[in-house]
């Protein structure tokens, strides 16, 4: 029975921090963690978990943990960007009015320095916390476009 917690904490862990679109990817890094299992057995465990399999702006897919989708489902949020391969960002999502990136502990700041630095017509600034940053659109711009902005600039992993 160890072995099937350790798996759903692992799944939590690696949803929780890595851009999943397909059950194959998911079940390939677990494998390459040493767990044994079927396409069945994981299927069954996102079940149990309630992961969420949300559709991207891109027409790609995004697992998300239960009480992100229901964030991202709220009527705040309508839109959520794949941060897939971005140096120390976990999401992008907007609202009706502004975008809010979360990223890893420790980088928001010098990433919100490297969005006001670049001066993108959409953006007007930012605000920073340790894990969160605040982007405020310019006039005109959707935030939509924001995010779609962002993507682009934002450093990539190597």
């Amino acid at each position: 029975m160890k072995e099937k917690k350790d798996r759903i904490q692992a799944i939590r862990d690696i949803i929780r921090t890595r851009d999943i679109g397909n059950q194959q990817e998911l079940l390939d890094i677990l494998l390459q963690r040493g767990f044994r299992l079927t396409q069945a057995t994981l299927s069954r465990d996102l079940k149990m978990l309630q992961i969420v399999k949300m559709s991207l702006s891109d027409g790609g897919y995004l697992y998300v943990m239960p009480d992100v989708a229901a964030s991202m489902q709220s009527n705040l949020t309508h839109h959520f960007v794949s941060p897939r391969n971005i140096k120390g960002v976990q999401s992008v999502e907007c609202s009706t009015v502004l975008v809010v990136v979360r990223t890893k502990p420790g980088y928001a700041s010098a990433l919100a320095s490297d969005i006001d630095q670049a001066m993108i017509p959409e953006i007007m600034g930012t605000i920073a916390g340790d894990d969160t940053i605040l982007v405020i659109p310019r006039g005109g711009y959707n935030t939509n476009q924001v995010a779609e902005a962002l993507v682009k600039i934002l450093p990539r992993q190597k």
